[in-house]
This record gives structure tokens, sequence and C-alpha cells, in this order.
């Protein structure tokens, strides 16, 4: 079944994280890398909910979704912008770096330390692209 964004993020984030621990090339550049990554997908022209925030959270090679929306929770690096965007994103359509750079969305966290683990999160945007999504708008 192919879920929907954002309607079925729950689901969409269950597939996530069974295309990352199932990839061998995230597991590999993720061993020794722990963070929690907080990704907001924010109302715009196109989508006029609720924001919705998805919450990433990495271990030692192995992915955990942790959902919700509790503003209050820890996380190490945050990815924020336009629901437009994230569609853009998704269907790789735009590069997360061009994307953070040209100011569409907004990062936090500590650009040196995701230096380091670029590998990891390069396979991380790469097994999101790869999952089978439908757009709710």
């Amino acid at each position: 079944m192919t879920p929907t964004l954002p309607g079925e993020a729950e689901a969409w984030a269950d597939q996530l994280q069974a295309r990352l621990n199932d990839r061998k090339a995230f597991v590999e550049a993720a061993a020794g890398f722990d963070a929690t990554f907080r990704f907001d997908i924010l109302p715009d022209d196109r989508y006029d909910g609720n924001p919705l925030t998805l919450t990433v959270v990495v271990t030692d090679g192995a992915y955990v979704a942790a959902r919700g929306s509790d503003p209050d929770a820890e996380y190490d690096f945050g990815l924020r912008g336009p629901y437009e965007a994230w569609v853009e994103l998704l269907e790789d359509e735009v590069e997360v770096t061009e994307a953070v750079m040209g100011g569409t969305f907004e990062f936090e966290g500590s650009e040196m330390r995701l230096l380091n683990h670029r590998d990891a999160v390069t396979e991380l945007v790469r097994a999101a692209q790869s999952v089978e999504t439908d757009y709710e708008y």
C-alpha cells in the first residue's frame, strides 16, 4: 500500500524505517552514529493543514521512528520547510544541500557533525526518496 503524505505520515515513516534498516549502505555509513533528526513539514500555498513533525532516531546504524509533534522533544538536527519543498525533495527534484543553502529549508544543528556523517545522511535521503508516496495536496 502506498502511503499518502501528510495524512498517512506514520505509515510512510514505517516504510522509511524498513527501507533504511534493509539498506546495507545506510547501516554501514551510520555505524557508530547516534542522532535524532526532526523533520517539520509546514503549511504553504499547496497544503493548508497543520504542521507535521517526523522524528528519525538513528542508533549505531539502525533507524527507529518516533512520531509526533512534541515541540519540546530534543533533537540533534532539524530540517523544516514548506510542504511543496518536501514534495520536491522526496521526488528528487531538488537536492537537500541546495534547498538548505538556497533558503527553502531551515537547518538546525552542527553542520560539522553532519558533514562527518554525510554518507549516512545521503543514504537517509535516498531511502526517503525510494518510498513510494502519494501526496494529498
